[in-house]
């Protein structure tokens, strides 16, 4: 990686310093938060009363025991504080050579608690490429992200885009793969640490974007993709991707889907329509089959995941007068049979959720109110957000939120509760803009006696500036 973001910087930086024209935004932000994890405790099983694998103990603690060794439980433990510190560079460059344009995303992480996930990668590059244009063609190389059917995919390689038919374009790319939403190779230590059967060869990845468009009525995309060890010796994954959507008026009509050729299954495949209605109304409906995609590379995909069917519906009505927008729905889903051989259990395998909200906005004053209920099997939750404040325009706004959800049923062994209120808000002066925000959440447990009820406290801040000229080389600030 770091001969990756060397390579960009040193093919950036003398576009920067001549440059016609160059774009930047530096940004610093950090966050607070106190955390409370869980403590393992333990008694002898003979001490603890009852019999098999699951028991309680006299204060209501559900355990778990092995027979002749241990009863174990996982009590409240001490509260700490943790912070993260992000520093952001993003920058593009024109160095006056017709076409050519250098672009960078840097991020570093000095400053950031140890016990904070990856926080020992200090800097990471997420974009780093160089692009040249003539006419029908785009020619980018370097590290650089791919955004289609299939998600969102990164590497370090090239790519080439034709746009001789239009409005058909055909872009493809190819180069060494990365691990989704690390920014590092399957072979690093991210991995390593995470799984013990992980990846001890880096991936190529190939792969064509296919997008078209017919007047203003419909547009359609394909994508396909395959990803292989760098020895070629092995398949990690190898995936199709197509959607098709179409507009008449103001009702709109879109139908996606994504295929695993190396497993032979749909991973996830939707339908989904919405429209104006007469009197100020709008709806809209969508099914959708969704089944877990992983890697051949990983021990998970042997486990069968199961999958689930899903419909959900929605309506929406504006009133202009009061300046308020409502709008609700729901949906339900249909989960496989898991064929987990326990079957007396009678575990439920369908679940709903439904949701509700209120906007209401004038005059720089805004309010929104929302709702929302789920229920599946062995778990549910409730819940509410609020949140009111004033735009002041220019970037400058301030707000105050509240939220409150209970999550409870079996498989939690208990309930919990959560509430909080906070306040954030962000001003701008010329380039310079700061964001800032505290909470206060209250968490308090039912059924969990050596779980003890707590406050937590969170806070952010936040700089960015930015600087910079127009292509054109006109000088002056952006």
């Amino acid at each position: 990686m770091r001969a990756v973001i060397g390579a960009a910087l040193l093919l950036a930086w003398p576009a920067v310093l001549a440059a016609q024209g160059y774009t930047a935004e530096v940004s610093v932000s950090s966050s607070w938060v106190e955390l409370r994890g869980l403590v393992r405790d333990s008694l002898p099983e003979a001490a603890v009363p009852g019999e098999g694998t699951v028991r309680r103990l006299e204060d209501g603690t559900v355990v778990t025991c092995i027979a002749g060794a241990f009863c174990h439980w996982y009590p409240s433990g001490p509260e700490e504080s943790v912070s993260l510190v992000t520093q952001d560079l993003r920058i593009s460059a024109w160095p006056g050579i017709r076409g050519v344009a250098a672009h960078a995303h840097l991020r570093g992480r000095y400053g950031s608690d140890g016990f904070w996930p990856r926080s020992d990668q200090e800097i990471e590059a997420l974009y780093a490429y160089v692009s040249w244009e003539r006419s029908d063609f785009r020619v980018r190389a370097g590290r650089q992200f791919r955004t289609n059917g299939l998600g969102y995919y990164n590497f370090d390689g090239a790519s080439v885009l034709w746009r001789g038919l239009e409005p058909l374009r055909i872009d493809v790319y190819g180069g060494w793969s990365l691990a989704r939403n690390l920014n590092a190779p399957r072979t690093g230590s991210l991995l390593e640490s995470a799984d013990e059967f992980a990846p001890d060869d880096r991936g190529l990845l190939v792969g064509v974007d296919v997008t078209g468009r017919w007047r203003n009525v419909a547009t359609g995309t394909f994508t396909y993709q395959r990803e292989i060890r760098g020895d070629e010796l092995a398949l990690y994954s190898e995936r199709v991707a197509g959607g098709i959507g179409a507009r008449w008026h103001q009702a709109s009509v879109e139908v996606s889907a994504d295929y695993d050729l190396a497993f032979g299954e749909i991973n996830e495949a939707s339908a989904r329509i919405a429209s104006p209605l007469p009197a100020g109304f709008d709806a809209g409906a969508q099914v959708r089959r969704y089944q877990p995609h992983f890697e051949l590379w990983t021990i998970w995909g042997a486990f069968s995941p199961v999958g689930f069917d899903e419909t959900r519906l929605w309506l929406g009505w504006r009133y202009p007068r009061l300046h308020l927008r409502l709008e609700g729905g729901g949906a339900w889903r249909r989960y496989e049979d898991a064929d987990a051989g326990a079957d007396f259990v009678g575990l439920e395998d369908d679940g709903w959720r439904a949701f509700g909200r209120a906007r209401w906005e004038r005059s720089g004053w805004f309010a929104d109110l929302g709702y929302r209920a789920e229920e599946g099997s062995g778990a549910a939750r409730y819940g509410g957000d609020l949140r009111a404040g004033r735009d002041f325009g220019a970037g400058r706004w301030v707000a105050a939120h509240a939220t409150s959800s209970q999550s409870f049923s079996e498989f939690r062994l208990g309930e919990q509760l959560t509430a909080g209120v906070g306040i954030d808000g962000a001003f701008r002066l010329g380039e310079l803009t700061l964001t800032g925000g505290w909470a206060r959440y209250g968490l308090s447990y039912e059924g969990q006696p050596r779980v003890e009820d707590w406050i937590q406290h969170r806070a952010h801040l936040g700089v960015r500036y930015r600087l910079g000229t127009e292509p054109a080389g006109g000088g002056g600030a952006r």
